[in-house]
């Protein structure tokens, strides 16, 4: 296939420790490596225009140049990864590919625009999500709210999230050593963007102050690494300080998706407590590196995590506690269902196996057809498109 991919919020293709810029560069990398040729044809991020820094006159030279990129490509589907009213696809939908797929596509707002610009990228999202051949969603509150809009099932699919791949992991030891952690003490970890709101409000940064609350009453040496950083890191570094003995939680700093893989063997147990209904990329990826995960039991995590055998999951923080307390101390468990999460993962949400299922919507295979497919097209060698200048 020849598929043209767009995303129109751009930043999601640089490297970066979140979970949509693995998953957009790792989708774009694997469609590559599976034989097909797919290039990005156009890093411009609609909310540009929604704000004013780009004029009604450089969207439409924009399209021009689009609608030229894709004949020189001879593309025959096109993919947009996490379209929204804000940040539409601004090209598929009139383009009229072939196969179009939507990924991860946000159900319209109920809000009213705010002003005729908005009310421009609101149409375009509406347009794609009535041409699009599929339209995937990777959490069931997002799936709810496509068919509450009214897009049929039989255009729906839910795909979550994947693991994206990591390079070999060092050994624990190793892991420990370069991150001068102690060998034999349980190790806990939590990644994430330290965020706050405008208001100065923990957001995300909140469940890693629960997690510090949680690691503080565990009557052990266990330690926390919390690694990320964000305008919530004062009120972290101020948390921490308060645990005793000093160093019991450590805040890492900043570490891009390559870099992630030396924290993930250096610890044993990944903790995530938030409420928020979405599948996180990074409980995969710690599954996908043979650690067990404790979270708390929400929807989407009940897709990604095999509750007791891969993981745990707490109806509250207070059942979190406890189960973080008890697999702290329990090395034999950590280890049994580590081994458990690593195979759990290769078999249902590697980037290949996403990669595959995309690849079949694209080439539009029916459920029978989803479902027995197992031929591999032959790969070629790994190349990045990602820093190509698509004009």
């Amino acid at each position: 296939m020849r598929i043209a991919f767009y995303v129109p919020r751009a930043d999601f293709l640089k490297p970066d420790i979140g979970g949509d810029n693995a998953m957009a560069r790792g989708l774009l990398e694997g469609l590559i490596e599976r034989g097909h040729v797919a290039e990005v044809v156009s890093l411009l991020d609609p909310s540009d225009f929604d704000r004013g820094r780009i004029s009604a006159f450089r969207l439409a030279r924009e399209a021009v140049s689009v609608r030229r990129r894709v004949k020189r490509l001879s593309a025959d589907t096109w993919v947009v990864y996490s379209p929204t009213d804000g940040r539409p696809d601004l090209f598929g939908w009139w383009l009229r590919p072939k196969r179009y797929l939507l990924f991860a596509a946000h159900a319209p707002d109920d809000e009213s625009p705010e002003s005729w610009r908005s009310s421009l990228l609101a149409f375009a999202h509406r347009r794609a999500l009535a041409r699009a051949d599929v339209v995937s969603q990777w959490r069931p509150r997002g799936m709810d709210r496509l068919r509450a809009y009214g897009i049929p099932e039989e255009r729906l699919r839910l795909l979550l999230p994947a693991a994206p791949r990591l390079e070999s992991l060092p050994s624990r030891e190793q892991a420990r050593r370069q991150l001068d952690l102690p060998q034999e003490v349980p190790v806990v970890l939590c990644a994430g963007r330290f965020s706050t709101s405008k208001r100065g409000r923990p957001k995300k940064t909140q469940m890693m102050l629960d997690l510090i609350d949680a690691v503080a009453d565990i009557p052990s040496e266990v330690v926390l690494l919390i690694v990320g950083d964000g305008p919530g890191r004062n009120l972290l570094e101020r948390k921490a300080s308060e645990v005793a003995p000093p160093g019991r939680v450590r805040i890492m700093g900043p570490a891009g998706h390559a870099e992630m893989g030396v924290f993930y063997a250096a610890c044993d147990i990944y903790a995530y407590p938030t409420w928020k209904d979405y599948t996180w990329v990074s409980v995969l990826e710690a599954q996908s590196c043979g650690r067990p995960v404790v979270t708390m039991r929400t929807r989407s995590a009940e897709l990604s995590v095999e509750d007791g055998r891969t993981g745990l999951l707490a109806q509250d923080m207070s059942e979190f506690r406890t189960q973080l307390a008890a697999l702290a101390h329990d090395r034999a468990r950590r280890e049994s269902m580590g081994r458990a999460a690593g195979e759990y993962v290769a078999r249902a949400h590697t980037m290949d196996a996403r990669v595959r299922q995309m690849e079949d919507l694209l080439l539009g295979r029916s459920e029978r057809e989803l479902n027995s497919a197992s031929a591999e097209p032959p790969s070629r060698p790994r190349r990045d498109l990602l820093s190509a200048d698509p004009s």
